[in-house]
């Protein structure tokens, strides 16, 4: 009886052993997520990604892709698109052609761990939107990013609703909810490096990118 109490001990003991074994401590990485469009009313809230959970655009084709269709190996990699009146190396958001270059000078800063937009900062806003409507054919995407300072996965959600900040105010001025896209890089795409209150206070920011139509652009 002895015998089979040891035995039986002996197995348990080797069964624990495996489980643990199957047990890695692996990062918890946030994946970077697609362009999201996010509640027309109510609260700031996480939005859905565009076309379904699935990041596409309802046709099965990913949100992101180059203009074979292929997924980019790199998230961060720019689509590519070689179709527009003869054009290579555009950038492709949606299905529209980004211009990051048009806005750059309207970029929104803000607090140290706030997302809420600063008076000061509403001129930019009153700019981008005054602008939507004037071109009623072009769209907008908001890059919500923050300084170095907190968890990955903290300043992912952070980034997101600074993005989503910005666009409740757009909508607010009048611009429609469907021209709007969002989304958030959290730390990972510093405009400054340095580890002090003046690059952090550079990174802490909402980004305007222009989105026109292929058709539009030459």
């Amino acid at each position: 009886m002895k015998s089979f109490s040891k035995l039986a001990t002996l197995v348990l003991l080797a069964l624990l052993s495996m489980s643990a074994g199957c047990i890695k401590g692996t990062k918890n990485i946030t994946p970077l997520p697609g362009y999201t469009k996010p509640p027309v009313s109510g609260p700031i809230t996480p939005g859905n990604p565009l076309g379904g959970a699935n990041e596409n655009n309802g046709s099965g084709r990913p949100l992101l892709t180059d203009s074979d269709g292929s997924i980019p190996q790199d998230l961060n990699e720019k689509p590519k698109s070689t179709d527009l009146a003869g054009q290579t190396d555009r950038e492709l958001i949606d299905g529209m052609v980004a211009d990051r270059e048009h806005f750059k000078a309207n970029t929104v800063y803000f607090e140290f761990d706030k997302a809420s937009v600063k008076a000061s900062e509403k001129g930019n806003v009153t700019t981008v939107a005054d602008f939507l409507k004037s071109k009623p054919d072009a769209r907008l995407a908001i890059e919500g990013h923050c300084d170095e300072r907190g968890t990955e996965e903290y300043n992912r959600s952070l980034g997101e609703r600074r993005a989503l900040s910005v666009r409740e105010m757009l909508l607010n001025m009048g611009i429609s909810a469907d021209r709007v896209v969002t989304r958030s890089f959290g730390e990972d795409k510093p405009s400054e490096l340095g580890h002090d209150e003046a690059a952090w206070g550079k990174n802490r920011r909402g980004e305007f990118i222009l989105l026109l139509p292929p058709a539009s652009v030459r």
